[in-house]
């Protein structure tokens, strides 16, 4: 019987942090180094020697951390939706709807900047490794039903169907942000200011559920 790759056990069960403080500051200290060079080189230019020579460590020790380079970026993935996710529950004042939706706009947008080189890196990936691919499938999908559930609750769900509005709405933000800040950044295009993109984007989600489907 063939064994589950251990990319895909990592995905299922977590891993067991380090017993001792020594190990946890070490474990650390490799994630962030593969962090750094995943931004630089990417997914396929990034090794599992490169992360242990810029960790400070020997190959072999690596190994006692992380089983892979895909398991360590899976880690990664999960470290990095944990802080958008984060970065975009903030509280709401109530009956200022308009400023709300600018301010988690911009919430979104600035953790999104902030990790541009590692998304980017991510989303390489999951072009490679179904598992990684999956992970991005599960949460994408909890960050659309978030925002079904806003939709259902502003009753937009009497003239459309708040699952597709939910997933149009939310790969609006998404591509935005990729385009802007990834492949606009690697193509030397001068960017929108986070500002400015958060007030098209909360202007037009705003138009979408409080002005074009009113009951």
């Amino acid at each position: 019987m063939n064994q589950m790759p251990a990319v895909l056990r990592a995905t299922k069960h977590k891993r067991k942090e380090p017993p001792t403080q020594k190990g946890r500051n070490t474990k650390a200290q490799i994630l962030e180094a593969g962090r750094a060079v995943l931004e630089e080189r990417g997914y396929f230019g990034t090794s599992v020697g490169e992360i242990a020579r810029r960790s400070g460590i020997a190959l072999g020790n690596f190994y006692r951390y992380f089983e892979n380079k895909d398991v360590l970026c899976l880690e990664l993935l999960q470290l990095l939706v944990t802080e958008i996710e984060t970065a975009t529950s903030g509280s709401w004042a109530k009956d200022n709807t308009m400023e709300n939706l600018r301010r988690s706009s911009l919430r979104y947008l600035t953790a999104y900047y902030k990790n541009r080189k590692l998304i980017a890196a991510m989303l390489q990936m999951s072009g490679a490794v179904p598992e990684c691919a999956a992970l991005w499938w599960t949460l994408r999908r909890r960050s659309y039903d978030r925002i079904k559930r806003y939709l259902v609750s502003a009753k937009i769900a009497r003239q459309i169907d708040p699952d597709l509005a939910a997933t149009a709405l939310g790969s609006m933000f998404e591509q935005f942000a990729y385009y802007w800040y990834v492949e606009g950044e690697r193509n030397r295009k001068a960017v929108p200011k986070l500002e400015q993109a958060a007030d098209v984007l909360s202007h037009l989600w705003y138009r979408a559920v409080y002005e074009d489907h009113k009951p």
